[in-house]
């Protein structure tokens, strides 16, 4: 499977994630309380911070060892001791909250999974999971309301449970082998991951602790929907590590995926940083007033996209330090601002933004030349977001003109040629779509340049 293939499943797998998790909202919102919302919000994301703490980084790693080697044992050796650490975790919670036992063991151990489908560029059992699970996720809402915040946040896990029977029949056993190179590699991570799994998710539980429920909700109705915003990126940044890990022209390779990503994902920012009030309102008018908390979110996941793919082209090249040293400043800061700056949900995303900003700024300086490089493309980004900036204030539907809009001005501007266009068309669509697609999308095209 090709880079933009996989990248595409993942990215479907992000879609139907995320409309998973929007229906989910929205059915619990119009049947729960925004407490009992907070309440779940609080479990799911105690819950990720577990889970980052357990996995040692072994998934990023067995991402960069298994396809840099070649070598099976690396993914076998990852199971094995993810398996133990989430066995022993989800023991430990299940006398204090059961529900805990079950999204850190599901959730730790699909995570590895995952990682080994994508060193393996074979990423479509992910969508098929998702989109399996996603749906009976929504289908249990009515079910689940009358059970409670447990039961509603449990249902978290059923993605993660058929992507982890699914991928048990792929061949993966677990050894204990590898541990020398599993280690560095998954540390160098691992460390910063925490931090910044910690810069995301206790935005939530210190709302959650020191304001109230729904706070909790509002700052995790405005990720969700500022992750959703960037989330085209996939395609892109997906499978980018193993990609990366595998290639001898790592650098050039990095710049186009980072000029790739941030033009698809410019005009769609732009529409929530502009419009997002309007998506809001579709859950309920009690949440619009997170609209400015979305914005600043979307605007640090804008600077997440750059930093990114600086931070792995630097793991990639087998740089573990400095990977180290740059994800925990970064993140570090950020976890701390929270309760410098409060756990309102427009403190909580200023905090976002300061620490993404920390992030690109030392990665800057690491890859000092790809960032100047790309630092260049700011100009034509902020031109070809003009239009969705401004329509997507007057409603849903000009913005989706706008956003259009923004997206041929792109290609006008060079931000995407033709060419990469019908490259990542041709790797993503099948021939026979391709082949219809085409002609009409040149003609297109022609119009714009």
């Amino acid at each position: 499977m090709s880079l933009y293939r996989a990248g595409l499943w993942l990215y479907l797998s992000s879609v139907v994630g995320q409309l998973g998790g929007y229906l989910f909202w929205l059915a619990a919102a119009a049947l729960a309380s925004a407490s009992a919302l907070g309440e779940v919000a609080y479990l799911v994301s105690l819950s990720g911070i577990i889970t980052s703490l357990l996995s040692l980084g072994l998934p990023s790693a067995v991402m960069h060892l298994y396809p840099a080697t070649g070598d099976k044992r690396y993914a076998e050796g990852a199971l094995a001791y993810t398996l133990a650490l989430s066995l022993a975790a989800a023991a430990a919670a299940l006398a204090w909250r059961p529900v805990l036992s079950l999204l850190v063991a599901t959730g730790s151990l699909s995570a590895l999974y995952s990682a080994y489908l994508q060193a393996r560029l074979d990423t479509k059992l992910i969508f098929a999971a998702t989109a399996v699970g996603q749906a009976v996720r929504v289908a249990l809402v009515p079910i689940l309301i009358p059970l409670g915040a447990d039961a509603l946040a449990a249902s978290y896990a059923v993605p993660g449970l058929l992507l982890i029977v699914a991928t048990a029949g792929k061949g993966l056993r677990p050894r204990l082998w590898g541990l020398r190179e599993l280690a560095p590699a998954g540390v160098s991570v691992w460390a910063p991951g925490v931090v910044s799994v910690l810069g995301t998710n206790l935005g939530v539980v210190a709302a959650y602790h020191l304001a109230e429920a729904e706070a909790a909700g509002l700052v995790y109705i405005a990720q969700v929907l500022a992750n959703a915003a960037v989330a085209p990126v996939t395609i892109v940044t997906g499978a980018l590590l193993p990609y990366l890990s595998s290639a001898t022209d790592k650098t050039p390779r990095a710049v186009k995926a980072a000029r790739l990503a941030l033009a698809i994902s410019a005009p769609l920012a732009a529409v929530v940083i502009a419009g997002g009030g309007h998506v809001l309102a579709l859950l309920g008018k009690q949440y619009v007033q997170a609209h400015p908390a979305l914005a600043v979110f979307t605007v640090g996941n804008m600077i997440s996209i750059i930093s990114g793919v600086l931070s792995t082209l630097a793991y990639a090249e087998g740089r573990y330090s400095a990977t180290l040293a740059g994800g925990v400043l970064a993140n570090a800061a950020r976890a701390l601002l929270y309760f410098a700056l409060g756990t309102a949900p427009l403190g909580v995303a200023a905090s976002f933004l300061i620490g993404s900003a920390a992030h690109l700024a030392y990665f800057s300086i690491l890859k000092r030349h790809v960032a100047a490089s790309l630092g260049g493309l700011a100009p034509r980004l902020l031109a070809s977001s003009l239009p969705a900036l401004a329509l997507s204030p007057l409603g849903l539907i000009p913005a989706a003109g706008g956003a259009v809009l923004s997206y041929l001005l792109a290609v006008r501007l060079g931000l995407v040629s033709r060419g990469e266009l019908a490259d990542v068309a041709r790797q993503v669509l099948p021939d026979s779509v391709y082949a219809k697609v085409a002609p009409l999308a040149a003609r297109v095209l022609d119009l714009v340049t």
